[in-house]
C-alpha cells in the first residue's frame, strides 16, 4: 500500500513561486500600486467622471482578486508536483542538458570564487534545504551565522557570453529570480538578497564540443587548416574572459524582498494549491475504477 500523502503540508519550492502565482487570463490580482490608487480615489470628496469609472474598475479588480483561478503555468507545475509526490516521476524533457545550463553547473565553483573575491567574503556552496510552513528551497550560498539564520542570500548566475553579461548591467533582476531569492530570504530571515551575475571562462569540455561541431559542419581538411582556425579563433576568444579585469566580470543586482502583502498572497496561494492537489488526487483515483 502506498504511503498517504499529506497534501495539506505541501510546500512550494522557491524556484516555482512565480509559477503558482500565475493566474488564468483576465484574473490578474490587484497590485499594491493599484490599491493605493483605489484608496486615493475613494477618499476624494469630489471625483471627475473619469476618476469615478477608474474607481469602479479598481473596486471590481479588488473583488476579483479574492477569487483564485489558476493559470495554465500553475496547473502545469502542480501536475509535475503530483507526478513526483505520488510515483517519483519527473518531466524528462526538463532534465535534458543544454549548453548554458551545463556551463552553469560546471562553473558554479568558479562563480562562487569570483563572488567571494568581489564581495570580500568567503562564500561557500550550500547543500542544505531549508523551509518554513509554506516554502522550501536550497540557496546557492549565504552570508551569516547559518543558512537558517542568514544575513545575505546571493544567487550565482553564470553568464554565457560577454554581450549577455553587458546587457544585465543596470537591468533589474528577472521577476522569476526575484521571487525565488525573496523566498529564500523569507525562509532564512535574510535582510538582503541579490543576483550575482558572474562572467567566467566557458569550461574546456564545452569549448572542445563547440570546436568539434564547427569542424563537422564545414568541409575542412583538418582542425589545423587555416580556414578552420580562422573561423574557430573568434569563437574560442569569445568563450574566454580571463583577459577582462576581475571586477568587470561581476555584476550585482539587488532584489527587493517580499512586502507583507506579497508574502500573505503567496502563503494564501500555497494553501489554495494544497487543496487543489488534494481535490485532484481524489478525482484522479476515481478514474477507471
Amino acid at each position: 500500500m502506498s504511503k498517504e500523502i499529506l497534501w495539506d503540508q505541501w510546500k512550494c519550492r522557491c524556484s516555482s513561486i512565480s509559477k503558482i502565482m500565475s493566474n488564468a487570463q483576465g484574473c490578474a490580482p490587484i497590485t499594491e500600486i493599484q490599491l493605493k490608487r483605489l484608496k486615493e480615489l475613494d477618499e476624494k470628496p469630489n471625483r471627475t467622471e473619469k476618476q469615478s469609472i477608474e474607481l469602479t474598475e479598481l473596486v471590481q479588480k479588488r473583488e476579483n482578486s479574492s477569487k483564485i483561478v489558476l493559470g495554465d503555468t500553475a496547473i502545469g507545475y502542480l501536475m509535475e508536483v503530483y507526478a513526483w509526490e505520488t510515483v517519483k516521476k519527473c518531466s524528462v524533457s526538463k532534465e535534458l542538458t543544454v549548453d548554458f545550463i551545463q556551463k552553469g553547473k560546471m562553473g558554479e565553483k568558479e562563480g562562487l570564487e569570483l563572488l567571494s573575491y568581489c564581495e570580500n567574503w568567503l562564500y561557500e556552496k550550500n547543500t542544505e534545504r531549508i523551509d518554513n510552513d509554506f516554502l522550501s528551497g536550497e540557496p546557492d550560498t549565504f552570508k551569516g551565522k547559518s543558512v537558517r539564520e542568514a544575513d545575505v542570500i546571493p544567487d550565482v548566475k553564470i553568464i554565457w557570453d560577454y554581450p549577455g553579461f553587458l546587457k544585465k548591467i543596470n537591468k533589474p533582476a528577472d521577476p522569476d529570480y526575484r521571487m525565488q531569492l525573496a523566498g529564500y530570504a523569507d525562509i532564512s530571515g535574510a535582510k538582503e538578497a541579490f543576483v550575482a551575475n558572474c562572467l567566467i571562462d566557458t569550461p574546456e569540455p564545452i569549448r572542445n564540443d563547440y570546436r568539434r561541431k564547427l569542424f563537422y559542419k564545414g568541409e575542412y581538411t583538418s582542425e589545423e587548416s587555416p580556414q578552420f582556425l580562422a573561423n574557430w579563433r573568434p569563437i574560442e576568444r569569445s568563450m574566454i574572459f580571463s583577459d577582462i579585469p576581475v571586477l568587470q566580470r561581476f555584476n550585482k543586482v539587488p532584489v527587493p524582498l517580499f512586502t507583507e502583502v506579497e508574502r500573505q498572497a503567496i502563503y494564501d496561494r500555497v494553501k489554495f494549491c494544497r487543496q487543489w492537489l488534494a481535490d485532484f488526487d481524489t478525482m484522479f483515483k476515481k478514474l477507471n475504477t
